[in-house]
């Protein structure tokens, strides 16, 4: 089971069955009744009503469209917006004390990847040597890891867990991006590393060409690199700082530097420009000035004995 399909089950199971007063036959649901039933939904924790909308609005559409239902309610029915995204940025010293840390942590490469390109969580797990080409200095994003849950029967224990390769988050995350010098370095470095592994004759390395890999080859959990990214931020005395934090970043280095709206939403592979002004909206104005501070001749160079 897929975390979506975990989600959706959720939603359905805690949320919305356990809110319906009245089970009426499907052609007799109304705007008013589904009005209701979100209301109750809504009081349940802040993103209950807009995960339940969005659940329910998946399920009419598709009554509809196998004429279950002859018209469909949902588009009249109240919006719930989800919760607002809160972004979360270094100013230009603690930036610079997180990136010093950061490049003796053999984390580094995918702290790279998510401050320099903007990669999700799963994009950066899924990046195989293949999808850099070092003579253009890009990289190719066609993949990512998910986790892959199988549940109890009728319940929601998870008796298995497995990290698994799936398609992008949407269409436009399939992508190509130009790839910042320290970090193609880093990607070299990485790659003599994990040769010298498979040749290593106490590892028994499997060979799935991921970059981002265990000693012997297996991927990473989906868990580790948050894990390391708090580690590097409490040692420094620093903000906690996810992998989506990174990706915030990028995000603000790219505004900073006067990019549009239009092209950071390409490079960061949101479905829509609207995504993106939802997030950025109030950090276009009033950031500290950290562009300076994000170049090649700041970005610490390692001395190849950090592992």
């Amino acid at each position: 089971m897929s975390r979506l399909l975990f989600q959706s089950s959720h939603t359905l199971y805690n949320l919305i069955l356990p809110s319906m007063e009245a089970d009426i036959k499907l052609k007799y649901i109304s705007v008013e009744y589904l009005d209701a039933l979100l209301e109750r939904v809504a009081k349940i924790c802040p993103s209950a009503g807009n995960k339940g909308r969005e659940l329910l609005s998946i399920a009419m559409k598709d009554a509809a469209g196998d004429k279950f239902i002859s018209y469909n309610p949902m588009p009249e029915t109240k919006p719930y917006p989800r919760a607002k995204p809160k972004v979360r940025v270094l100013g230009k010293e603690k930036l610079k004390v997180f990136l010093e840390a950061a490049s003796k942590n053999p984390w580094y490469l995918e702290i790279l990847l998510g401050l320099f390109c903007g990669l999700r969580k799963g994009e950066i797990l899924g990046l195989k040597f293949q999808d850099f080409d070092f003579e253009k200095q890009t990289v190719r994003i066609s993949r990512q890891l998910v986790g892959n849950l199988k549940l109890k029967e009728k319940e929601f224990t998870v008796t298995e867990y497995a990290v698994i390769e799936r398609n992008p988050k949407t269409e436009n995350s399939y992508r190509i991006l130009r790839v910042p010098k320290v970090v193609m370095q880093e990607v070299k470095c990485r790659q003599q590393l994990i040769e010298l592994r498979k040749t290593d004759p106490g590892i028994e390395y499997k060979n799935f060409d991921y970059v981002c890999c265990q000693e012997n080859g297996e991927p990473r959990s989906l868990t580790a690199m948050n894990q390391a990214l708090t580690k590097i931020c409490n040692r420094n005395g620093l903000p906690n700082i996810t992998v989506h934090g990174l990706r915030h970043m990028f995000a603000t280095i790219l505004i900073e530097l006067g990019v549009p709206l239009f092209k950071i939403s390409g490079l960061l592979g949101h479905s829509s420009v609207h995504t993106t002004y939802e997030y950025y909206c109030e950090i276009m104005d009033g950031q500290d000035k950290i562009i300076a501070f994000v170049n090649n001749t700041f970005v610490p160079q390692r001395t190849g004995t950090e592992g």
